[in-house]
C-alpha cells in the first residue's frame, strides 16, 4: 500500500463516524448503508509537452474519503498532494488535478484511486502521451508602419510589422502565432513562420487591405508569448492619422530671365523653375518650340518631378537671322499642361572694320609718308585691337601714334624713307588683330629717286658753277694729266646740260572719272601703274 494510505486508522474510523452522524442528523429521513467508495478514471485534458489534466469522478457512498492520481501499481503518484478530500457524499462527483513537470514525448498510464473507513478503490488505468518539447524563444515586435506611409482618406492601406526572435532552445524555422488591430479591432491574425537565424529582422504585412478614415487611429501588433521567457516585447502599439483626400495634382513653370541677347554661332541659358501647386508630384516633361531656323535648344534635365530646376541651352549657328523670336516652353504631365513664352534676340557677331586713307602715296627716297587708321567697332565690339604693318620695302620703317587700342579709335602710321631705298611701288597691309578677329586694309607706297643736289666752287662758262669737293681731292691726288680730262668731262656734261634746257614738257591730262564695278564708289587713278585704285574694295580695277 502506498504512503497515501498509511493513516491511523482511528482518525479515519473517528472521521468517518462523524461524517455519518452529521449526515444522518440533517437528513433524519435518509438510510445510508456504508461501503468503499465508487471511483471511475476519465482521459487526461489538456495534454502538453510537461504536463497534463488527469480527471475522474469519486462517489464516497456516504463516508469522508480522500482521493488521488497514480500509476498503477500505485507506485507514483502524480496529484493531488496532499490527497484530496470529499465530505460523506451519497453522489458521484468530478475530481481532477494537473500533472506537472512531465517528459515531453513520452506515454503515461494513471488510474484513480479512493480510501474511506469501509475501503479502497482503484479505477481503470488510462493512458496518455505528453506532446513534442515546446522551444524556449524570446520573440519581440520591432516595429509597426502602415502602407502608405502618410494614408488619406480612401486609401488602401496595409499594415507591416517587423519582428525578430532574441534568442531560442529550439532550432529554426519556428511558428509563432501574430495579431494585428486596428482601434481595437482586428486587421489580421495567422501563424507566422520565422526562418531564423536568431536576431534577424522578419517582415509580416497584412494581406487584407483596411480602407482609411479620417482621424487619428491606433495600430498594435503582437506575437504570442507561449514559452516566451520575455513577453514584455511581444506587444507594440502606434498612432498614425489619415488626412482628408488630396487636390488633384498640378503645376507651374517660371523663366529666368524671360529675355536672352545672343550673338550668331553663340548660346545662351534660361532658368527654368517646375513648382509644385497641388496634389502629390509626378513626372513632368519639359520642350521648346517656336524655334527659327539656325536656332536650336535642349533641357537639362528634360524630366523630373516638381519642384525641380531645369536649364534651357539655346544655341545659334551662322544660318539664323539677326532678329527678335518668341519660343514657348511647354511642361506637361499627370495630365496637366502648361506653357510659359521666352524671347531670343539675335544679333551680328561683335566686329571691326579699318579705315585708311589714303590709299596711295608718292614719296621720294628720304622722304617721310603718313597714313590715318580709323579703327571702328561693329555690334558692340569692345576688345582691344593691335596694329601692325607688313609689306614695307627695306629701308623703310612705319611706326603707329596709337598702336593699340579699343575702338572706336585713330592712330596715325608713319612711314620713313631711307635716301637709299628701293625705287618702286609696294603694297602695304595694315592688320588689326582683336578678340579673336582679325582685319586688314592695303594701301600703296610708290618711292621715286630723290631729286639731285649739288654744290660747286668757281665759275664756268654759261655761268654753272663747278663742284669743288670731289675735284679737288682729284686734283690733289693725280697729276696734270688727270685734271686735263676731268676737264674734258666737265665740258661735256656741261654740253649735255645745255641741250636738255628748254620749256618743261605739259603734264597730260586726268583721264575721266571712273567707278567701281564692284562697289559702285569713285576709283582713284594711279599714274605710276596706269590703273583705277578702288579705296573702298582695296583693290585694282
Amino acid at each position: 500500500m502506498s504512503r497515501l494510505f498509511r493513516l491511523n486508522g482511528h482518525l479515519l474510523s473517528s472521521l468517518a463516524l462523524v461524517s455519518i452522524l452529521v449526515f444522518a442528523m440533517a437528513n433524519s429521513a435518509i438510510v445510508v448503508h456504508a461501503a468503499p467508495p465508487t471511483v471511475a478514471t476519465l482521459p487526461a485534458q489538456n495534454v502538453t509537452s510537461t504536463s497534463a489534466l488527469l480527471r475522474g469522478v469519486v462517489n464516497p457512498n456516504g463516508l469522508a474519503t480522500i482521493w488521488d492520481f497514480s500509476n498503477p501499481p500505485t507506485t507514483v503518484i502524480y496529484c493531488p498532494s496532499p490527497p484530496g478530500y470529499l465530505g460523506p457524499f451519497v453522489v458521484m462527483v468530478a475530481v481532477s488535478c494537473t500533472a506537472t513537470g512531465l517528459t515531453p514525448s513520452t506515454t503515461y498510464h494513471y488510474i484513480l484511486r479512493a480510501q474511506n473507513s469501509d475501503g479502497n478503490s482503484f479505477g481503470t488505468a488510462v493512458s496518455f502521451t505528453t506532446l513534442p518539447a515546446t522551444p524556449s524563444t524570446d520573440w519581440a515586435v520591432l516595429s509597426v508602419g502602415v502602407v502608405p506611409a502618410a494614408p488619406r482618406v480612401g486609401d488602401s492601406v496595409s499594415f507591416r510589422m517587423i519582428m525578430s526572435a532574441l534568442s531560442t532552445t529550439g532550432a529554426y524555422p519556428q511558428t509563432v502565432d501574430v495579431q494585428c488591430q486596428v482601434d481595437a479591432l482586428p486587421c489580421g491574425a495567422g501563424t507566422a513562420t520565422y526562418p531564423g537565424p536568431t536576431g534577424s529582422p522578419f517582415t509580416i504585412t497584412t494581406v487584407t487591405p483596411w480602407t482609411a478614415t479620417l482621424g487619428v487611429h491606433t495600430l498594435t501588433w503582437s506575437v504570442s508569448t507561449a514559452n516566451d521567457p520575455n513577453p514584455g516585447n511581444n506587444l507594440i502599439s502606434a498612432t498614425f492619422n489619415v488626412q482628408p483626400p488630396e487636390a488633384q495634382f498640378d503645376f507651374g513653370i517660371s523663366v529666368s530671365p524671360t529675355e536672352r541677347t545672343v550673338t550668331l554661332g553663340g548660346s545662351t541659358t534660361y532658368a527654368v523653375t517646375v513648382n509644385l501647386v497641388a496634389g502629390s508630384t509626378q513626372n513632368v516633361a519639359l520642350s521648346l518650340s517656336g524655334e527659327p531656323q539656325g536656332v536650336s535648344g535642349s533641357f537639362s534635365p528634360s524630366l523630373g518631378n516638381p519642384q525641380f530646376s531645369s536649364t534651357l541651352t539655346v544655341t545659334t549657328t551662322s544660318s539664323a537671322s539677326p532678329a527678335s523670336y518668341s519660343m514657348t516652353i511647354t511642361g506637361s504631365g499627370g495630365g496637366r499642361t502648361h506653357t510659359t513664352t521666352i524671347t531670343l534676340v539675335v544679333s551680328q557677331a561683335p566686329d571691326f572694320r579699318m579705315d585708311v586713307n589714303p590709299p596711295l602715296q608718292t614719296l621720294s627716297q628720304g622722304q617721310t609718308a603718313s597714313y590715318s587708321v580709323n579703327v571702328v567697332g561693329l555690334n558692340g565690339f569692345n576688345s582691344q585691337v593691335s596694329l601692325a604693318v607688313s609689306g614695307l620695302p627695306s629701308g623703310a620703317n612705319g611706326v603707329f601714334s596709337t598702336p593699340t587700342g579699343t575702338p572706336n579709335f585713330q592712330s596715325a602710321l608713319t612711314v620713313t624713307l631711307a635716301t637709299d631705298i628701293q625705287i618702286g611701288s609696294f603694297t602695304l597691309t595694315i592688320a588689326g588683330t582683336g578678340g579673336g578677329l582679325s582685319r586688314t586694309a592695303n594701301v600703296v607706297l610708290v618711292v621715286t629717286a630723290a631729286p639731285q643736289t649739288q654744290t660747286h666752287t668757281g665759275t664756268e662758262p654759261g655761268g654753272g658753277q663747278l663742284p669743288t669737293s670731289g675735284i679737288m681731292d682729284f686734283i690733289q691726288q693725280n697729276t696734270l694729266l688727270t685734271i686735263g680730262v676731268l676737264a674734258v668731262i666737265i665740258v661735256l656734261l656741261l654740253a649735255v646740260a645745255l641741250r636738255r634746257r628748254g620749256p618743261p614738257e605739259p603734264p597730260p591730262p586726268p583721264p575721266p572719272t571712273r567707278a567701281c564695278p564692284k562697289c559702285a564708289q569713285p576709283l582713284m587713278y594711279v599714274p605710276q601703274y596706269d590703273r583705277w585704285y578702288c579705296n573702298n574694295c582695296k583693290e585694282y580695277r
